[in-house]
């Protein structure tokens, strides 16, 4: 841990139950009067983004709704679609969705100015300040609502590549739990566990600091009580809002302390084979940390901690963190193989060479990994 860092995150976080009625006034706020609603379709026609719509138009801004923003966002989309709104005369860009809708929205930002993604991928290689944004999250999950990082799929590579940078990090985010509420129980648990992850990897990357780590223990300490309950009891606005604040605490703590192993081993069964994003973490959560643990120090007791395992000698702790994760996974139904993705076994080799390509995640990892270190723990998930 160092006690040297930087912090990234919006000029204004408002968090709260019914807060999404505020997003006229944070609009406003940033000086914009025609902003672009940018959204999904199945959100795009819900009574969420409607009544959002209306509560601008009743400011008197002139709102326009973008509802083709697709999961996992293939990147020659989001340039077409930047190229599409250029001349549109939209002032500010209002991120409706969940984490693929809000990464969408920060390519959107840069992208209408004719920028290539593939030319800025990796760590600050965005040239300048895209389109002013806002976040509106409808999952508790990416913790893109508040990071200067946007993912989005190469189909021509087979792979998912990350873009980081001060100017992806959004103006504002509002985080109102009341629009998780009735979320499907499988996208609850897709999504909660990817915050967890977010969690525990920013807790054990290599550039973790004092300020980033509080926030990493404290949304693993938000998320691990609470997850199993909103996954069965979708209506359960107590459950709800812990995940989303523990959703917002990851967020902040990777958009210090980064990702890691995970989410660069993550990316090649998502760019490939569209595995949706929190469900490939999860798949390779535990085979990873069994690679990472020996190498973590006194951080493997702290975490045993926090994920309410106290008492632990330290040559417990390990296999107590894996075996709480593998319980909690079960329990959400995320108990589940790369075999059972529909991903061969032969298809191993070929994604282990290509989540090397994510050497801005694996920069950050506890202990290097190598070709062969990945195959390995692509087998033990398989």
């Amino acid at each position: 841990m160092t006690y040297s860092f930087e912090m990234l995150c919006p000029n204004r976080i408002v968090f709260g139950c019914g807060k999404a009625e505020t997003l006229p006034e944070e609009v406003r706020r940033l000086g914009s009067s025609r902003p672009l609603v940018v959204t999904g379709p199945r959100v795009g026609k819900s009574a969420v983004a409607g009544s959002l719509l209306a509560l601008l138009n009743e400011a008197g801004l002139e709102a326009g709704l973008f509802d083709g923003a697709e999961p996992e966002p293939p990147a020659h989309l989001v340039e077409e679609a930047g190229r599409r709104i250029a001349g549109e005369g939209f002032d500010l860009l209002i991120g409706l969705g969940g984490g693929s809708t809000m990464d969408f929205t920060k390519g959107l930002s840069i992208c209408a100015a004719d920028r290539p993604l593939r030319s800025m991928v990796g760590r600050g290689l965005v040239p300048s300040k895209g389109m002013a944004t806002v976040m509106i999250p409808t999952t508790a999950g990416s913790g893109s609502e508040v990071s200067p990082v946007a993912v989005f799929a190469f189909p021509e590579e087979g792979v998912k590549l990350g873009l980081s940078s001060p100017f992806l990090t959004p103006d504002a985010a509002v985080v109102d739990p009341l629009l998780t509420v009735g979320l499907p129980a499988a996208t609850t648990a897709h999504t909660g566990m990817d915050a967890l992850i977010h969690g525990l990897e920013s807790f054990l990357s290599r550039r973790s600091n004092a300020m980033s780590e509080v926030l990493s223990l404290a949304s693993i300490r938000e998320i691990v009580p609470w997850l199993e309950r909103a996954v069965r009891r979708g209506d359960d606005v107590e459950a709800r809002t812990h995940l989303s604040l523990g959703s917002l605490q990851a967020g902040l703590a990777f958009s210090m302390a980064g990702t890691a192993a995970i989410h660069a081993l993550a990316y090649p069964p998502g760019g490939t084979f569209h595995v949706p994003h929190g469900l490939a973490n999860t798949v390779l959560m535990t085979s990873v940390l069994e690679f990472n643990l020996p190498a973590c120090g006194d951080r493997t007791g702290r975490l045993a901690e926090a994920l309410g395992l106290g008492g632990l000698a330290d040559d417990e702790a390990a296999e107590g963190i894996l075996s709480a994760l593998r319980r909690l996974s079960s329990a959400v139904g995320c108990d589940i193989r790369l075999r059972d993705l529909g991903i061969d076994r032969e298809a191993l080799s070929g994604m282990a060479k290509a989540c090397l390509k994510e050497e801005r995640l694996l920069g950050n990892n506890p202990r290097t990994v190598t070709e062969e270190d990945a195959l390995e723990i692509y087998r033990r998930a398989w």
